[in-house]
């Protein structure tokens, strides 16, 4: 192409070239045919090759471009394709997080719930314990005063016999209180740290659930993909 723009120009000077031309001029070499060049015929022929090497050239491009187009819009589906699977993951795990989460609290409540009632069991507990040590001393009291009756007085009649088993009793329910109690306060272990589990889980479910929705989410509005 740059060898016919250089003849267009050398002939296009040449039929401006007139008798009073300034740069008109004799030389020897005008009079012959230079051995290097080429028929009308041969020109024509070199020209139709140029002519249909630029038109596959230009063929060429156009179907890589259609190619080019096509694997950009393939690649603008997948990417849009997975940018909605990502986003329906995010909605399901925000969505299962949250429910995981409310049911983790809706535990706690009611765990806390047993706590106070545990607390109020022990307080009882303990208070059944304090009221049984008045009776005790007044059996123990009684037996201590009989054992002083003088000489043959000091009989094991049934009101002696009867303040044993009195004592007994006594000493068997605080025994069975006191074991009550010991159970009630390892409960009340048990639930106390239950309750820190799920305090503890509902703030890593919180957590998780801003980083998700709040930062995650977010994030990804900003994201856009634009057809070409």
């Amino acid at each position: 192409m740059r060898d016919k723009f250089s003849a267009l120009s050398i002939d296009k000077n040449c039929t401006e070239l007139h008798n009073r031309s300034p740069d008109i001029y004799f030389t020897d070499q005008s009079a012959k045919i230079e051995g290097n060049s080429v028929t009308p015929g041969e020109w024509q022929e070199f020209s139709d090759k140029n002519v249909l090497k630029a038109e596959r050239e230009k063929n060429a491009a156009i179907n890589l471009r259609s190619v080019a187009d096509g694997v950009l819009m393939q690649t603008y589906n997948d990417l849009k394709k997975q940018f909605d699977i990502v986003n329906l993951a995010f909605e399901n795990r925000i969505e299962e997080m949250g429910k995981a989460k409310t049911k983790l609290e809706t535990h706690l409540i009611k765990v806390k719930e047993e706590i106070g009632e545990m607390e109020a069991n022990i307080d009882k507990l303990k208070q059944a314990i304090y009221e049984k040590q008045a009776p005790m001393k007044v059996s123990q009291t009684r037996s201590d005063h009989r054992t002083q009756r003088p000489n043959i007085e000091l009989c094991r009649d049934p009101v002696q016999y009867r303040l044993i088993s009195e004592a007994n009793e006594i000493n068997v329910n605080v025994t069975r209180l006191q074991e009550l109690l010991a159970d009630a306060e390892s409960s009340l272990k048990g639930l106390i740290r239950n309750q820190l589990s799920l305090e503890e889980d509902i703030e890593i479910k919180k957590k998780s659930l801003y980083i998700d929705h709040d930062v995650c989410v977010e994030h990804r509005k900003h994201i856009q993909y634009v057809r070409r």
